[in-house]
């Protein structure tokens, strides 16, 4: 099967270590030929992140490949397939926690963001995007940047009910692959549009620039290279600070 194709599109990805971290847990995933897109952010420790988000991109991956060839998806069976493979995933990773004895809710674990777009539905092309956890999806368009995905985080809770106590750390989340037996993700449609740009980011670069100083940057910079831009981002959240293991993926759709 060879789909017809709507939009030329681009896409490229970049990960870096940051200035404060020995390990890069990070793992990035890009395959244009199915479609799919993911950032994992893993955490746990020295090598646990590693292997929590290297497994999850590994998995995700495999099952999703099992339905590339199909001619028809529904929405509703788009939905079912992405939700299998993170129930099939998670239970991996969350079982190499428990034969260590490790409480649910802890031991190493990873945030996922991504989105699918199947060879059937690429000549929409529609988005079909997923996350656990603080790793971001965004939408750059016509000059404003816009958070399509939200944070599974104790502190995007906080804002939502009306800031009732004290404010909580931003890095505590309350969702992600591995601690926990059962995890539904979120997930959401988006449809493309001609020169829409798709930003998929680990926290080490949400940390690191406010959604204002990323919009400046992509503003500026609207007239490079996706490469060029990604490695912008990244210089950029290392200069203020690069706390953490900084991950992009961008798709630009033209």
């Amino acid at each position: 099967m060879t789909p017809t194709t709507a939009h030329q599109t681009q896409s490229i990805t970049i990960s870096d270590v940051g200035q404060k971290r020995k390990l890069n847990e990070d793992s990035v995933l890009i395959d244009k030929t199915l479609g799919f897109y993911i950032v994992a952010d893993g955490m746990g420790g020295h090598k646990a992140g590693e292997v929590a988000s290297k497994l999850a991109v590994r998995i995700m991956h495999q099952q999703i490949k099992k339905h590339q060839k199909f001619d028809t998806l529904s929405d509703k069976n788009i939905t079912k397939i992405l939700q299998d493979a993170i129930e099939a995933t998670n239970h991996q990773i969350n079982g190499l926690n428990l034969l260590q004895g490790i409480n649910e809710g802890q031991g190493m674990g990873t945030t996922i963001t991504g989105f699918w777009i199947p060879p059937c539905k690429q000549n929409t092309p529609q988005v079909y995007g997923f996350n656990l956890g603080d790793s971001r999806c965004y939408s750059f368009y016509q000059g404003h940047l816009h958070q399509i995905s939200i944070d599974h985080s104790h502190y995007q809770l906080w804002l939502e009910t009306g800031k009732p106590d004290k404010e909580p750390k931003k890095n505590i989340i309350y969702k992600a692959m591995g601690p926990w037996k059962k995890v539904v993700a979120d997930q959401y449609t988006h449809k493309l549009r001609d020169n829409e740009l798709l930003l998929l980011c680990s926290d080490g670069l949400s940390d690191m620039l406010a959604d204002n100083e990323i919009c400046a940057i992509l503003n500026k910079n609207q007239n490079n290279s996706i490469k060029e831009i990604a490695q912008i981002l990244v210089a950029m959240a290392n200069r203020k600070g690069g706390k953490d293991n900084i991950s992009i993926i961008l798709y630009k759709a033209s």
